[in-house]
Parts: C-alpha cells; structure tokens; sequence
C-alpha cells in the first residue's frame, strides 16, 4: 500500500448512512460535524451515502420508490443547506440513481483519495472501498458491535479497513469486560462545530430533557450476562421525576401505544413526540429550549462498561446545557463535576440535578467550556487524521 501524502490537504471520503427513517437529526448533526469539520481544517471532503431499495420510505413512513422517499428529500435538504451537494452524494441501489453528484462525477472525485472514514462500516461497494489508499472503521454501537462478532458471529465489513476506531472509550481496556475480538480499537470522542451552536446561558429555561428511541436493539447475551436496550434503563429510572424540583421530559420515538412510555407518564415525565424534531433546526431549537440535559444510556453500554459518551450530550454541552449523564465509565476518561455530571442510580440522579441547579449559571458556563475544551473539531479531527495517517 503507498503511504499518505502527509502534506497539509488531504482528500477524505466519509460515508455513512445518514437519512435512514425515521430521520435522526442528532445522527445527522454528529455527520455533518465530522464532514465540515474536515472542510474546515482544509482538506477535501467527499460525503457518501448508500441507500437500498428496502430502506426508502414517504412522509407517513410507508415503503415507497426512492425518487419521492423522505431518505432523498432529507439528504438534499441537509446537503444543500451546507452547501455540499457539490461534494455528496446518496448511492442508491448500488449507483442505479443518485442525489447530489452523478456517479461518475463521484468516482472523479473519490479517485486516488487519501482515506476513507466508514462510519460503522456503512460503505460496502468495492470500487468506493477501494478508491482510498487508507480506510477507518468508525464504530458508533461498542459493545453491540463487538458482541456480534465475537459472541453472534457476524461479519462487520472490518477486513478491508486499516483502524478501527471507536466511540467507546473503554473498549479493549481492563475496565471494561467486553472482548476486543482480538483487534485494536482507538478511541474518539464527538467532534462538534462550535460555532454552529449557539451559545447562551438561560436560566428560565425551566426542563430537562433528553432525545431516546426504544427498540433499535435486539437484547444479546455473552457469557450469559444480558446486555439490552434503553428500555430497562429507563424502567430502572421512571421514579425520578418524583425525586427532584424539575420537570423531566424526554422526546421519544416509539409507538403511541408503548407500555413504557406509559409507564414514563405515570411517573411523571413529560413525553415528547420525538418525531417532531424532523429537521436539524427543530432538534437545536429543543436542545436550545432546555435547562439540561438528562442522558440516560443503553443497558448494554452501562452494564459493558464501555465508556461511551453520547454525541447528544455533546451537542447539549456545546449549546451550554450542563448534562447529567447515566455513567457508562467515560467518567475515567472524561472530567465530571461541572458542566458534566454521571450518575449510577436514582439516589445520584436526583443529587445531580440538585447540584446543577445550586448554581446553574457556573455549570452552564463549565459545559461550553468542556466542549471547547475535549470536543472542539479543531482538536478531535487533526488527532484522528494523525492517527489514521502515521
């Protein structure tokens, strides 16, 4: 393989699935962070989306042809409010269409590239696999990813790729008891434009409040100890609303008639249809509107002890939105105490928010000061370039 020019500009491939429904916008965010970001610093980004036939879906959700799905019109409008459709493209059906670029305007503009990063290997055509002389593995799901593979058998499209890096802090280290499939995992904490995030400490913001889906996970099992979704988390904590002075809401993507969500109401939270935040200035605007930011994680990344750390949570603290936040280890690689706040149990939970609001304003302020400090793109991206380049 020839080595990557390690001059100043590089050309970099960041592919993705990006407008999957139901639409993330927090999802969406945490992408457009890492192609700007690279913008930013200079290098030549191409973004790339492959999109199957199965996956298209109309306004109401329903399985419709891709040229009128919301998969498209999700892509185009993010692309085109950033101005990057010139330098994206959404594959569809291996290259049978696609949004933004042609297909061969994109096999110009991927050729002879310096790297590819695959986030959660996403990106499975050869010719594009190929087109990078370096390939990063991105993994945004530790310990299900590694599970699959080492428990479940499942092939995760690592082969071709020359690093794995993970968001999960404690994967492949003592303190976590997840196998590291006999691999090398770097890690990598959430890179944020700063400036895209308005910054501005409110404290008649009155809630605080979370984004969370149910049921994007089927529960697995190693060495018969169950590692499962955000559904028991939140079970675990439903009685909290009746420990604190605050309203708690959370935005929730699930059906109307879910008995956990049910059970949330009756406990006292506010339940939000995350459906709502359909668009990335809906999803900042609810962020903006909060007091805070009540983070409760997957089973499997508490009881895994992974160390994951949530690109929500970083989008709360960029905005200055102090985050208390369910503690899945990244408290051994993270600061906490102000502006970030873990918390174990309902106990520790309810003396959280307790703590932020004795001093609001201190927190706020030590949140975007914490983002500056370990989140700035300025400071994740050239750490990740070095890294995958060396």
């Amino acid at each position: 393989m020839n080595a990557v020019r390690r001059d100043d500009r590089l050309k970099v491939i960041v592919g993705s699935v990006f407008s999957l429904p139901p639409f993330s916008p927090g999802i969406a965010w945490d992408w457009l962070h890492l192609v700007l970001g690279l913008q930013d610093l200079g290098h030549e980004v191409v973004f790339v989306e492959e999109v199957q036939p199965q996956w298209c879906r109309d306004r109401d959700g329903l399985p419709c042809p891709w040229h009128r799905s919301m998969n498209r019109a999700h892509f185009a409008r993010a692309m085109a409010r950033f101005g990057l459709l010139a330098h994206a493209c959404q594959v569809y059906d291996g290259g049978k269409a696609t949004e933004g670029l042609s297909l061969r305007a994109l096999t110009a503009a991927v050729r002879n590239a310096d790297l590819l990063v695959n986030i959660s290997g996403h990106v499975k055509l050869d010719w594009l696999l190929g087109a990078a002389q370096r390939r990063v593995y991105f993994d945004q799901d530790p310990v299900f990813t590694q599970l699959w593979m080492a428990e479940y058998g499942k092939q995760l499209n690592f082969r071709p790729h020359d690093l794995l890096l993970t968001v999960g802090l404690n994967i492949g280290t003592r303190e976590s008891p997840i196998p590291d499939c006999g691999l090398r995992w770097h890690t990598c904490l959430p890179a944020v434009m700063l400036a895209h995030w308005p910054y501005e400490v409110d404290p008649r913001c009155r809630r605080f409040t979370t984004v969370a889906s149910f049921g994007s996970y089927s529960e697995l099992r190693f060495r018969g100890v169950r590692y499962g979704d955000k559904r028991s988390e939140f079970r675990r904590l439903a009685e909290l609303p009746g420990r604190v002075q605050r309203e708690l809401e959370v935005a929730l993507r699930a059906p109307a008639d879910d008995p956990d969500a049910a059970l949330l109401r009756r406990a006292g939270w506010r339940v939000a249809d995350a459906g709502r935040l359909d668009t990335l200035e809906r999803y900042q605007a609810y962020i903006a509107g909060s007091r805070g930011e009540i983070g409760i994680a997957k089973h499997a990344y508490v009881h895994g002890r992974s160390g994951w750390f949530s690109d929500r949570a970083a989008h709360y603290l960029a905005s200055g939105k102090p985050v208390l936040a369910q503690s899945t280890g990244f408290e051994w690689q993270v600061p906490t105490g102000a502006g970030l706040i873990s918390f174990t149990d309902l106990d520790e939970a309810a003396e959280g928010i307790a703590t932020i609001d004795r001093d609001y304003t201190r927190h706020a302020r030590a949140a975007r000061a914490l983002a500056e400090e370990l989140l700035d793109h300025r400071k994740v991206l050239p750490a990740v370039i070095e890294l995958a380049t060396s």
